[in-house]
């Protein structure tokens, strides 16, 4: 088989295509062709796909297109139209596709993309997001926190972000911690996090630039305890995915909220707190010392979730029926 895979600049998007095709390699052989899509714009729509990279594979059949991220989508059925005539291909979006959405093979999206609509039989849905699975035994006294910063759903409190650092610090001193920031973490609140360090001793701070980030999804599979803050929820589902326990830090002092923009992120982590799945930390916002009162455990002995195994059965048996 010869996978196109076509690729946005999102980072959310390319890890969640990339630990599907992982998945997918444990069960078939392929080999993969990349192609970067622009921007969606008026200039990414109109641009011409190459029918020479597109027939230099052609031989390798099946052929799959693959992408997610709105500006991948529109070349992906483009792509199908010139190969459909002589060659087995097969169009896959991953996340929900704004138009068009009955010209692909099969959809992959997450649940809260559909929370009240009839599905159509080209859509197959799973829990949150996409990411590798493991199996891997935590290591005792090793955890992580890994901060995020303002997303289009959550608004981000610096001073509340650091204290519950602090606190996490303080509650566990015999656990050493692997605090990682991404490019929407403040400045300011790196600078913070930098300056702990005069007073705790139990954690490194890696930022996201830094040739040891790369340890990040070997942190996450192998951390007893995993702190994060609930801004994107690939960063929630990549820690959930592995075993040891997951918490959600605090990011919103109360009453201070984004108003506009979807809720759907929102309903599915609050979610995953009534049930149990994560923990969180429990902070009276209102009070000026931020005085924190305690952490509530997820639920004990959970199995990691295993999203991605799920998709790579739709995806392989879509394979398998249309051969």
């Amino acid at each position: 088989m010869h996978v196109y895979w076509f690729q946005d600049s999102k980072v959310g998007h390319l890890k969640q295509v990339q630990a599907l095709l992982d998945e997918i390699a444990k069960e078939i052989n392929f080999t993969i062709t990349k192609l970067h899509c622009a921007n969606r714009n008026i200039y990414g729509f109109f641009q011409p796909l190459s029918k020479l990279i597109l027939a230099q594979n052609t031989n390798d059949q099946p052929v799959l297109l693959i992408g997610a991220g709105h500006s991948t989508y529109p070349n992906i059925l483009r792509a199908q139209r010139l190969l459909k005539k002589n060659t087995n291909a097969f169009s896959v979006a991953i996340l929900k596709p704004s138009f068009n959405s009955n010209a692909f093979d099969l959809i992959c999206a997450p649940e809260h993309d559909y929370p009240k609509q009839f599905k159509a039989n080209n859509v197959f849905t799973f829990k949150g997001s996409l990411a590798a699975t493991s199996f891997a035994e935590p290591i005792d006294n090793k955890g992580i926190i890994a901060v995020g910063g303002s997303s289009k759903h959550y608004a981000f409190d610096n001073s509340l972000v650091a204290k519950q650092i602090e606190y996490i610090l303080t509650s566990f001193p015999h656990h050493h911690f692997n605090i990682f920031n991404t490019r929407r973490t403040p400045k300011s609140l790196n600078k913070i996090i930098l300056k702990m360090s005069d007073d705790f001793h139990n954690f490194a701070f890696i930022e996201v630039d830094s040739p040891l980030a790369g340890s990040f999804q070997d942190d996450v599979a192998t951390s007893e305890l995993k702190f994060v803050t609930p801004d994107s929820s690939n960063l929630v589902f990549e820690a959930l995915s592995s075993k040891g326990k997951t918490y959600l830090m605090q990011i919103e002092r109360l009453g201070r909220f984004k108003l506009f923009g979807s809720n759907k992120i929102r309903v599915l982590i609050g979610s995953l707190v009534s049930s149990r799945q994560v923990g969180t930390i429990d902070i009276n916002a209102m009070s000026p010392d931020l005085n924190i009162h305690k952490i509530e455990h997820p639920m004990a002995s959970l199995e990691p979730m295993a999203e991605v195994e799920k998709t790579s059965y739709a995806i392989l048996n879509l394979l398998l029926q249309k051969k």
